[in-house]
């Protein structure tokens, strides 16, 4: 694991991910501590029931709420709004312009790039968003660093997102920095390469989830926390079962994220995997030993990339270098919140990356599930009889495209054809493999990547079977571009 990059430190002092909630929600919560909305109990009804209480779900409810005031929005979270994946990522609001050669050839260049377009201007939004409702939420938009610690990262052919942006005349997106100017940012004496890309902000996210539920609560949005979705009947009206009540509602939304993959028609849209984040006690004055006194968030360029960010009260945050895997669709389960093998990854991590830090306590580690599709891409469709929609499958990358997506569920539900509706991730998803095949494929691929990633950093070539193994969910992903390809025409 990533955890052998680093030698001749002092054993990680780390609590067991999982034992307490994140960072986030503990900090949220104890700068507004507001009471729980009470649980759903008996027979309501609504115009629209919204099933999920993170950021798709909320912003969706909010983006509604703003169209039609007068529509009967209820939504029902089985937690608490916030407590799940919208409450434990690493803080990251980005744009997606990494991912364009890929979103590209799946979408052809005019729609991939109006949907890349789209997820970019959501960051600016954001931030209006935040101040025009009073919602402290810790954004900061000065932008990410991408940077390579080795050469074996460095984008030196025409197939990087830094060339097929430069080929689009969209280079300022991605644009290169000198060694000097990264190191100017966050002094590490791993960083070999960096490009700087001003379509990112940081965010503390549970603050943002909590800021949303305010808001649709004032707005007339009514939620039920603690109330699990038991059951739905898809009918004219549709009825949300739950433990001790139910919804009916001309409309349904689904937006559970990772949750949804244990149901009935989601089985094959995505696996689960797990992510797991730590951070550092609070250490302002390292942080200027390092000069990292901005709040640009840093990602390095290897197959399972370290995201790393400040905080405002002086921490540092850190997620990646490892993978979980879940099976089938047990995302409620240990395997999802409790690796602390993952979590250690992502704390040798920064120790590797910033060894001038060697003894840091890491004083929270957390995780979570992750909704990944086979074309990391989120989806959103429509099912029988059409009136229940379903966003899903972020894939780790939710803070900016939940508040799209919002848009698009909004739009579904009023049974328009715009310009949201009209986006290129509305339709059918690709189907991922069945279980109990995907889990061993999956756990397969994420531990050949860990294993060949720490190859190339020692300087070693990954192997021809870490490396066909570990190149197998994006092979998939071009398989599924190319059949879209040839579709188009």
């Amino acid at each position: 694991m990533a955890a052998t990059h680093v030698t001749g430190v002092t054993p990680l002092s780390m609590p067991d991910p999982g034992a307490t909630r994140s960072f986030w929600l503990q900090e949220a919560l104890a700068h507004d501590p507001v009471d729980a909305c009470r649980p759903l109990t008996g027979r309501v009804s609504a115009d629209v029931c919204i099933v999920g209480g993170g950021f798709a779900g909320l912003w969706t409810a909010v983006e509604l709420s703003e169209r039609e005031p007068d529509l009967r929005i209820a939504v029902v979270e089985q937690d608490i709004c916030g407590g799940g994946a919208s409450g434990r990522n690493g803080g990251f609001f980005s744009s997606s312009w990494w991912d364009a050669p890929a979103t590209c050839a799946l979408f052809g260049d005019d729609e991939g790039m109006r949907y890349l377009h789209a997820v970019a201007d959501t960051v600016a939004e954001a931030g209006a968003w935040l101040e025009t409702n009073g919602v402290d939420a810790w954004f900061h938009h000065e932008g990410t660093m991408r940077v390579a610690t080795g050469t074996w990262q460095t984008d030196v052919d025409e197939t990087s997102a830094g060339s097929f942006l430069d080929a689009r005349g969209l280079g300022d997106r991605l644009r290169p920095i000198s060694l000097d100017e990264a190191r100017a940012i966050a002094d590490s004496p791993r960083f070999v390469q960096a490009r700087f890309g001003p379509d990112g902000a940081i965010v503390q996210p549970a603050r943002l989830a909590r800021g949303l539920r305010r808001i649709a609560l004032e707005r007339g949005v009514h939620i039920f926390e603690r109330t699990a979705m038991i059951g739905l009947d898809r009918s004219r009206p549709a009825v949300v079962r739950t433990t001790h009540g139910a919804v009916k509602a001309g409309q349904v939304v689904l937006a559970t994220g990772a949750w949804a993959a244990g149901w009935r028609g989601f089985r094959r849209s995505f696996g689960v995997i797990a992510d797991h984040v730590v951070a550092t006690e609070p250490i302002p004055d390292r942080l200027e030993e390092i000069g990292w006194t901005s709040h640009v968030g840093i990602g390095d360029g290897r197959e399972l990339v370290y995201y790393l960010r400040p905080t405002d009260d002086g921490r540092i945050v850190i997620g990646g270098g490892a993978l979980g895997v879940v099976f089938g669709g047990k995302a409620g389960g240990r395997a999802a919140s409790h690796d602390r093998r993952v979590a250690e990854a992502a704390a040798q991590g920064l120790l590797w990356l910033f060894p001038q830090l060697e003894g840091v306590r890491f004083t929270h580690a957390w995780g979570g599930p992750i909704d990944q599709t086979a074309t990391f891409l989120p989806f959103f469709r429509t099912l029988e009889p059409g009136n229940v929609h379903a966003g899903l499958g972020f894939s780790g990358h939710g803070l900016s495209q939940t508040m799209l997506g919002g848009r698009i569920l909004a739009s579904l539900v009023q049974g328009l054809d715009d310009e949201w509706t009209s986006m290129p991730v509305v339709g059918d998803e690709a189907k991922s493999p069945p279980e109990p095949l995907r889990y061993p494929l999956v756990w397969l691929s994420s531990r050949s990547l860990e294993a060949g990633d720490r190859r190339a950093d020692a300087g070693r070539s990954r192997g021809v079977l870490l490396d066909a193994a570990g190149y197998a969910p994006s092979a998939y992903r071009e398989h599924i571009a190319t059949r879209a390809a040839r579709r188009r025409g």
